[in-house]
């Protein structure tokens, strides 16, 4: 009988042990999200972090906060005798306003009111999140535009000057990628290959070098504009990252007409402002920048 006793299922335990896991495993890929690159880099570069892409560690972290949610209100519904006890008076066993939950209360307010405010410190956690993600763009090559790996052949043919689809599609069969269709993904088809959407988009250009290119292993493809191929000591160096007097320089530009050119445009610019900061302060892309930049076709 004792041994059929101890046997037997407990839900208590179980719901109880469930709660923890699952409580660990979304504190876990809760951290992971925190610092893990925008959707932007991950996904154009192949970014993965113990083998796992962000869409993985996503569904992860979506997952576990389920089953804790759904663990947790099990838990409470066995536990609600002793939970009940935590909000009575100990003496007259009558509910009354203790100090410990009125404290947690107060907390949870604080941080409510303090992060829909945004002042600090809860302001100053979110800045350093959002620090931590774009401290990736140093490292990772940057879409042509937001998301490209979402577009078509034929949509990106028309989001870039001077590489037409028909070239787009010889380039790409010249190193055995076979296309079905121009209306296909180019995510879908860098999946495919097992290549990342950036070593697909400079073979699509005729860019990009033998080798390489899986994911998880994010490329730096060379990127070459009419001013010539942009390196710094033998690596590649974006023009968001270049001073605006930098870019000028090598592109044989006027930096003062640059900057008065870029301020009548509603800019603020400065000649030694990144080329990424005078587009973070109006909220465009660094690609207008350069584009509005450029010296008008002859």
């Amino acid at each position: 009988m004792e041994n059929n006793r101890n046997m037997k299922f407990n839900w208590r335990a179980f719901f109880s042990v469930l709660s923890a896991l699952s409580f660990i495993g979304m504190v876990f890929t809760g951290v992971i999200l925190f610092v893990i690159p925008p959707g932007r880099i991950a996904n154009w570069s192949g970014w993965t972090l113990l083998g796992l892409t962000k869409h993985q560690w996503v569904g992860l972290h979506d997952w576990f906060s389920i089953i804790f949610v759904a663990a947790s209100i099990f838990h409470v519904y066995l536990n609600w005798k002793p939970l009940v006890s935590y909000f009575k008076n100990k003496v007259s066993k009558a509910f009354a306003l203790r100090i410990e939950w009125a404290f947690a209360l107060v907390i949870c307010c604080i941080i409510f009111l303090g992060t829909l405010v945004d002042i600090k410190p809860f302001s100053s956690l979110l800045a350093w999140n959002e620090n931590i993600k774009h401290s990736w763009d140093i490292s990772q090559q940057q879409a042509p535009i937001p998301h490209a790996e979402l577009l078509t052949l034929t949509e990106l043919s028309e989001q870039v000057q001077d590489v037409s689809l028909e070239t787009m599609l010889t380039n790409l069969k010249s190193r055995g990628i076979e296309v079905t269709s121009p209306d296909v993904v180019l995510g879908d088809l860098a999946e495919a290959h097992k290549m990342t959407p950036s070593h697909l988009y400079y073979i699509a250009l005729g860019q990009a070098g033998p080798g390489g290119g899986q994911r998880g292993h994010g490329q730096r493809g060379e990127r070459q504009g009419e001013g010539g191929a942009e390196h710094e000591q033998g690596g590649t160096i974006r023009v968001g990252r270049m001073t605006l007097n930098s870019y000028c320089n090598q592109n044989g530009l006027d930096v003062n007409e640059a900057v008065k050119k870029l301020q009548d445009s509603g800019f603020k610019a400065s000649p030694d402002m990144t080329i990424r900061s005078i587009a973070d302060i109006t909220g465009v892309h660094p690609s207008e920048i350069r584009t509005l930049l450029e010296p008008p076709i002859q």
